[in-house]
C-alpha cells in the first residue's frame, strides 16, 4: 500500500525544492504544492508567500521536525510576530501566547473554518486543536482579520489550520511517542483510498503523561474523521470531524517572588492541606476535564467556468470546566448571599467548585466567487452562526483523600450538592445566546501585470442575550446587548521584479465585549466594542535559495478592554482608551551548501498605553508605559541539516524582558532557550513498509529557568496614590525534556 506521493515525500523524506504554496484567504481551501529539488527553505518554516499582507505559514516538513506532541500554536514558537509559551511538552496543558501586543483573546483562532475561540470570552485552549498528525499546515496572519473569517472577538490578527486531505492510495500511519515525565502517546491513521471519487481517513490517539513539576497527570483521547468526494467536474464535498476527551491536572501559577525564594517547581500541596477540620487545598481538586467536538462540511460548486459556490455548514459542541483556585470552596447555612436557596439542610464543609462552561455553536458560511474577467474577480458571502453558552459553578464532595468525589461538573450531574428544596446550589449561573452575523464583499484587481489591489467591505452584527438565573451571589436577571461595525479593508501589491514584491495593508477589525459584560456589576453592558485599525507595509525578497521578508506594522486600538476589580471587589470590565501596537517583523531563510539550512525571524513590538486608568477611583499613571506581558524584542534562529537520509537542528529562541503590571514596575528579565530535534529516516523494503521515520527532540537543551509569561496581569505592583499593591502571576517554563518518536507508512 502507498501513501499518496506528495504525502510520502512532505513526511519521509523531506525532499523538495522552494515552491509555492497557494492559500485561499478563507482557511478553507487548499492549493497545491510543487516539489522539486532537494530541499526547502528552512525545511518548511517559511513558503513563499503571495498575499498583500503580513502571513506566516508553517507546513508539515517543518511540524513534524518540531517536538512530537507540540499542539498547533506551539509548532508557531519560531514565528515572527507571536510568542509562545505551554506549561509543558505533552500538548494538551495550557499554551499561551501574544501577537504583536495583542492577547489571544484578541485573536481569531479557527480550524479548517471552524471558529474555536470561546463564544464567551475569546479564550482558546489547546485541548481543541485536534492530533497535530493530521494538520498539513498552521499559519498566521499577524495584524488582519479575514474578510470572512468567522470571529467576533478578533481585534488583531487570525491562526488558521487545515486538516490533511485524505489521498487516493489506501494506507496505513502508525507513530509510537515516549519521553520524559513518563510521556506515552499513541497515533493511528487509516486511509481508504478512493472509492469512486470518495476518499476517507480515521485517526485515533491516546496520550498520557505526567506533570513535570508537582503532581498529577494528563490524559486525553482523541478520533478525527475526514472524507472528501469529488465529482471530476469542480463540484466536492469535504466532511471533517474532531472529537476530543481529557482529563488534565493544572499547573499552578506563581508570583515572581514565589519563583525567585521557592523555586520554578512549586506547585498546589500534595499533600492536602487541612485548616479547623476542613480542606484548604490539594493538587487533586486542580483539575481540567474536558470533552468537544466540532464538525464541519464544506460542499463546493462550480457553477460554471468562472462562478463558483461554496457553503460550509458547522457544528461546535463542548462541555468541560476548571479548577484552579489556591483553596477548596466553603459553602454552608449561611452561604446565599442573594437568597435564591434554602440552605438549612447543609452542614459548613468545603467542596470543588469547578467553573464549568457547556458550548452549543452551530454555524455557517455561504460565499460565490466570480472571476468576472482575467484581471477582475468578486467575492461576497455571508456567515451566520447562534452560540449558546451554559455557565455554572457547582459544589461537588470532596473524598477523605482530598479529591472531588466527581470531577465532572456536568449540568444537573450526580454528586453536586442540592438545597433544601432539591434546586442545584451555584456559585454562578448564566445562559448565554450570541447571535452573530457577517455580510462582505471583497473585489480584487489585476491592474497590470506587476500591480494589483484588493478592496474588502464587511458589515459586523452581534447580539448578546444574558440570561443570568440566580446563583449564591446574584438575583435573577436578564440583560442584552447588540453592536454592529462596518469593517472596511484595502491593499496593493507591486512585483517590482522577479525577486522583489512589496505590498500596503489597511484593515478595520472589531472585537465584541465579552459576554461578561452582561452579568458584571454596573453599568459595563454600555461598554464599546473594541476597535483597531492595522497598517502595514512589507518588501519580500526571493530567490531559489534564499528568501527575505520585511514587515513594518502600526495598529491604533480604540476603547481597549481590560478585566479589574470595583471598590467593593466586584469583576468588572473597563474601557482604558487607546493603545499604539507598532514595529518590525524580519523573516529570512536559505540554504547552504553540504545540504544545511537556515530559519531566522526577529520581532521588535513597542506596545504603548496612550491613557492612564482609573482603578478603584485612583488614576494610575499607565499612559506611555508598555503594555503588560509584552517583550519589546524577539529573535529566532534555526540552523539545520538534511540530507533526505538524516536530519537535524538546533533552534534557539530569545524572548525580551516583559512586565507583569500596567505601570511598568515589575520586570521580568529576558531569557535564551534552546531547543535540539534530529531525526533519520530508516531503509525500508517498500513491500510492508513504505517509509519509516525515528525522531529525537530534546526542549529547553539547557535547562534554562525562567518565567514565560504572565497569566494573571496586575494593574500596579508597587502602592500608587494609597492604592494597594496587586500581585500579578506567571507561567513556569519546562525544565529540560525529551522524546523519542517512532513513526511508519504501511
Amino acid at each position: 500500500m502507498n501513501y499518496n506521493n506528495l504525502y510520502a515525500l512532505l513526511l519521509a523524506s523531506g525532499l523538495g525544492g522552494f515552491a509555492p504554496l497557494v492559500l485561499a484567504d478563507d482557511a478553507q481551501d487548499v492549493g497545491s504544492v510543487n516539489i522539486a529539488g532537494k530541499q526547502t527553505l528552512g525545511n518548511g518554516h517559511m513558503i513563499r508567500e503571495e498575499s498583500a499582507k503580513a502571513r506566516s505559514t508553517v507546513t508539515k516538513e517543518a511540524m513534524d521536525q518540531m517536538s512530537a506532541t507540540a499542539n498547533a500554536i506551539d509548532k508557531l514558537k519560531y514565528t515572527p510576530g507571536i510568542n509562545v509559551s505551554s506549561d509543558d511538552a505533552s500538548g494538551t496543558s495550557g499554551t499561551n501566547f501574544t501577537m504583536r501586543g495583542m492577547s489571544s483573546d484578541q485573536l481569531g483562532v479557527s480550524v479548517d473554518g471552524v471558529p474555536i475561540n470561546d463564544s464567551g470570552n475569546y479564550s482558546v485552549y489547546s485541548n481543541q486543536l485536534g492530533d497535530p498528525e493530521n494538520l498539513a499546515e498552521v499559519f498566521v496572519t499577524q495584524g488582519s482579520s479575514e474578510a470572512d473569517g468567522p470571529h467576533i472577538g478578533s481585534s488583531g490578527g487570525n491562526i488558521g489550520m487545515i486538516t490533511i486531505r485524505p489521498t487516493k492510495e489506501s494506507g496505513l500511519f502508525a507513530k509510537q511517542i515516549v519521553g520524559a515525565n513518563d510521556l506515552r502517546k499513541t497515533f493511528v491513521r487509516l486511509n481508504t483510498g478512493d472509492f469512486g471519487g470518495l476518499k476517507t481517513w480515521v485517526s485515533a490517539s491516546h496520550l498520557e503523561s505526567d506533570k513535570w513539576r508537582g503532581k498529577g497527570t494528563m490524559r486525553s483521547d482523541k478520533v478525527e474523521w475526514s472524507s472528501l468526494f469529488e465529482d471530476g467536474s469542480g463540484n466536492s464535498t469535504l466532511a471533517t470531524v474532531k472529537y476530543n476527551n481529557q482529563e488534565n491536572y493544572n499547573y499552578n501559577t506563581l508570583s515572581k517572588a514565589q519563583f525567585e525564594n521557592e523555586g520554578r517547581r512549586k506547585d498546589y500541596a500534595q499533600t492536602p492541606v487541612y485548616k479547623s477540620g476542613l480542606l484548604s487545598s490539594s493538587y487533586k481538586l486542580n483539575r481540567n476535564p474536558f470533552e468537544s467536538v466540532n464538525a464541519t462540511l464544506t460542499q463546493r460548486w462550480q457553477l460554471q467556468d468562472n462562478l463558483a459556490l461554496t457553503v460550509t455548514p458547522y457544528y461546535y459542541w463542548a462541555n468541560g470546566g476548571s479548577f484552579s483556585g489556591q483553596t477548596a470552596s466553603n459553602l454552608g447555612p449561611k452561604s446565599d448571599k442573594a437568597g435564591n436557596y434554602d440552605l438549612s439542610n447543609l452542614k459548613s464543609a468545603n467542596y470543588y467548585r469547578p467553573s464549568w462552561t457547556e458550548t452549543w455553536r452551530p454555524g455557517v458560511t455561504a460565499k460565490m466567487k466570480w472571476d468576472i474577467n482575467e484581471e477582475h474577480s468578486l467575492d461576497y458571502g455571508y456567515w451566520y452562526e447562534r452560540a449558546r453558552q451554559r455557565q455554572t459553578q457547582p459544589f461537588i464532595g470532596i473524598n477523605s483523600e482530598g479529591a472531588p468525589s466527581d470531577v465532572w461538573g456536568d449540568y444537573n450531574g450526580g454528586g453536586q450538592v442540592v438545597d433544601k428544596n432539591g434546586a442545584t446550589v451555584q456559585g454562578r449561573h448564566y445562559y448565554t445566546v450570541t447571535p452573530s452575523q457577517k455580510l462582505w464583499v471583497q473585489d480584487s484587481w489585476q491592474a497590470t501585470p506587476d500591480l494589483s489591489f484588493v478592496g474588502t467591505l464587511a458589515y459586523q452584527y452581534v447580539e448578546r442575550d444574558g440570561n443570568n438565573l440566580g446563583s449564591l451571589y446574584d438575583k435573577p436577571e436578564k440583560r442584552n446587548t447588540r453592536y454592529h461595525q462596518f469593517l472596511p479593508g484595502f491593499s496593493a501589491k507591486y512585483q517590482v521584479d522577479e525577486r522583489n514584491q512589496t505590498f500596503y495593508n489597511v484593515t478595520r477589525n472589531m472585537r465584541t465585549p465579552p459576554n461578561y459584560v452582561l452579568y458584571n456589576k454596573g453599568d459595563s453592558v454600555s461598554l464599546k466594542s473594541e476597535l483597531s485599525w492595522n497598517q502595514e507595509l512589507g518588501w519580500r525578497y526571493s530567490e531559489d535559495d534564499m528568501a527575505l521578508s520585511a514587515t513594518l506594522f502600526y495598529i491604533s486600538f480604540k476603547d481597549r478592554q481590560v478585566s479589574t476589580t470595583d471598590s467593593a471587589g466586584d469583576y468588572m470590565v473597563l474601557n482604558v482608551g487607546s493603545v499604539e501596537n507598532k514595529g518590525l517583523e524580519l523573516e529570512w531563510s536559505g540554504l547552504l551548501p553540504h545540504h544545511f539550512n537556515y530559519y531566522a525571524s526577529y520581532t521588535y513590538t513597542k506596545s504603548e498605553q496612550q491613557d492612564n486608568l482609573l482603578s478603584k477611583n485612583v488614576l494610575l499613571p499607565t499612559a506611555g508605559k508598555q503594555l503588560a506581558n509584552v517583550p519589546e524584542n524577539m529573535f529566532n534562529l534555526v540552523f539545520g541539516y538534511d540530507d533526505a537520509r538524516f536530519y537535524g537542528n538546533i533552534a534557539g529562541k530569545y524572548v525580551g524582558s516583559f512586565y507583569g503590571d500596567l505601570t511598568n514596575k515589575e520586570k521580568i528579565e529576558g531569557r535564551t532557550v534552546f531547543d535540539l530535534n534530529a531525526g533519520i529516516y530508516l531503509p525500508v523494503d517498500k513491500k510492508v513498509i513504505q517509509s519509516a521515520t525515528l525522531r529525537f527532540s530534546m526542549l529547553n537543551v539547557f535547562d534554562k529557568e525562567y518565567l514565560s509569561s504572565a497569566r494573571t496581569v496586575a494593574f500596579n505592583s508597587a502602592p500608587v496614590n494609597g492604592l494597594a499593591p496587586s500581585t500579578a502571576y506567571y507561567n513556569v517554563g519546562e525544565e529540560r525534556t525529551a522524546m523519542v518518536s517512532l513513526e511508519a507508512n504501511f
